[in-house]
């Protein structure tokens, strides 16, 4: 079966390619403009609306504009888009010329509880405006094109923003974000972090032992694709749940995360009970995590299991 033709209407996703193992990247900064120009309009109205209401933001995005897969090797051709255009164009799933095809990233993620090993998951809030309390992979979001450096930087900073803002954790990471990669800011980061805490970016980073792109999918109900990562966080079930609650409620993007056992049955009976309940990408991930369970089990063994997940 080719991966371009793994389609599930059902669970309104289409999966483009699975176990990959490296991604090419062709990256057009010059935005899109091949939309029509009923599109047109209605992405002008909304830039017009924004002028006046400061709530509504036209963030940069990423546009899937074609993709290749061969032998595990994923080539994708990426051109600037915005959220607006996205918004305006995302029901344009048959016309593939007028719509944004907004591209992001997702980490399938895992850590270790005791024996147990278990995958992350969470009740979106009433913020998002598409699926509220639904269930999302964690961390799931848009890339930044100027800001993120890589797929991997885009899915650590969703996973710090959505789950583990604790203080001064997160602080940390910011500004290390900044110092190393953006040079903004010039201060003597290891002196502050000596003394305010004792788990500082470097430390945290270690907690992150594999991070490596899985799968892209397509979400056929608004034409918006994924690239999910195998993420393996280091943390304690107590210490992610620790970090979560301390984000404020009115800033969350999920009401509560979820941790699922990771066991295949477990996970096979949660997808067909719970079906109606989760969003595409998470009906998406735990359908390949079980039809490449060896696959998935050895690839985190290298990262940093010891023993086979069963």
């Amino acid at each position: 079966m080719k991966f371009n033709e793994m389609v599930d209407e059902k669970g309104n996703y289409k999966i483009l390619a699975e176990k990959i193992t490296d991604v090419n990247v062709n990256y057009n900064s010059e935005p899109y403009d091949g939309y029509s120009q009923k599109s047109k309009a209605k992405i002008n109205e909304m830039r017009k609306k924004a002028k006046d209401d400061p709530s509504l933001f036209d963030g940069p995005g990423i546009r899937l504009s074609s993709y290749s897969f061969n032998n595990g090797k994923l080539s994708l051709d990426l051109q600037h888009t915005t959220y607006f255009c996205h918004v305006a164009t995302r029901e344009n799933i048959h016309d593939e010329k007028d719509c944004a095809k907004w591209f992001g990233c997702s980490g399938i993620t895992l850590s270790k509880d005791g024996k147990k090993y278990l995958v992350w998951t969470g009740e979106k809030s009433p913020l998002n405006e598409i699926g509220p309390a639904q269930i999302q992979l964690l961390p799931a979001g848009a890339i930044n094109p100027i800001n993120d450096f890589g797929f991997d930087y885009t899915v650590k900073r969703e996973l710090y923003e959505e789950a583990l803002q604790k203080k001064p954790i997160y602080k940390a990471v910011k500004d290390n974000f900044e110092i190393e990669l953006l040079g903004t800011r010039k201060r003597n980061i290891k002196k502050e972090l000596s003394r305010s805490t004792k788990r500082h970016f470097l430390d945290l980073d270690c907690r992150i032992k594999l991070c490596e792109p899985y799968m892209l999918m397509d979400m056929l109900e608004i034409s918006s694709f994924n690239l999910a990562h195998l993420v393996f966080l280091d943390m304690k079930k107590h210490e992610i749940e620790d970090s979560f609650n301390l984000i404020p409620e009115n800033e969350r993007e999920f009401s509560n995360i979820q941790p699922l056992e990771f066991k295949k049955n477990y996970l096979d009976d949660y997808l067909s009970s719970r079906f109606k309940n989760l969003r595409p990408q998470v009906r998406a991930a735990i359908g390949s995590l079980s039809r490449n369970w060896d696959y998935v089990n050895e690839k985190l063994e290298k990262g940093f299991f010891r023993k086979e997940v069963k």
